[in-house]
């Protein structure tokens, strides 16, 4: 994928199995705006244009403890996986998340996902990232791939998808 994803500071990066096809995992990833259906600290999200499944798709999270964010998409890959980047929050910023899905049998993938940022506000920043940030960022990645996995695995929803006619009334 991107050679975007190079030039960070800091990085975290999970895989996980996921015992079910790799088009079904991607079914769900490829619904982007409705990332809080499944993912636990996602609060809420909505698409912020009219693209979908294509570069320039973007959308809106608020993440629970961390604030709202919007995620632009860079790079889209079919059936593979996307890369997309992260408006900043807190000490983070020039945030790049890549989520690649890898097949490994009829019924088994993995997802590797790796999430990588630059950290501003030169030593206050530093501090609110070694204090605070880090610890909420390596939990919260795991976790979230975790419930991928479940909602993938058995379809179980942590919230009930809202139309997108509905959203804007939210």
């Amino acid at each position: 994928m991107t050679n975007q994803l190079a030039a960070r500071q800091h990085q975290l990066v999970s895989t996980i199995t996921i015992n079910e096809t790799t088009e079904k995992l991607w079914s769900v990833m490829r619904d982007f705006d409705n990332v809080f259906t499944w993912a636990p600290s996602v609060e809420a999200s909505y698409g912020l244009n009219e693209k979908r499944y294509e570069v320039g798709a973007g959308r809106y999270c608020k993440l629970q403890g961390f604030g709202e964010i919007e995620e632009y998409v860079l790079e889209w890959n079919e059936g593979q996986g996307f890369v997309y980047d992260v408006t900043p929050l807190g000490p983070l910023h020039n945030a790049i998340s890549r989520w690649k899905i890898i097949p490994v049998a009829e019924h088994m993938c993995q997802l590797e996902v790796s999430f990588r940022y630059d950290i501003r506000f030169g030593p206050l920043g530093r501090l609110m990232h070694a204090l605070i940030m880090r610890k909420k960022l390596e939990g919260s990645l795991p976790e979230t791939l975790s419930a991928l996995k479940l909602r993938v695995e058995t379809g179980e929803l942590c919230r009930p998808h809202v139309p997108a006619d509905t959203k804007s009334l939210a």
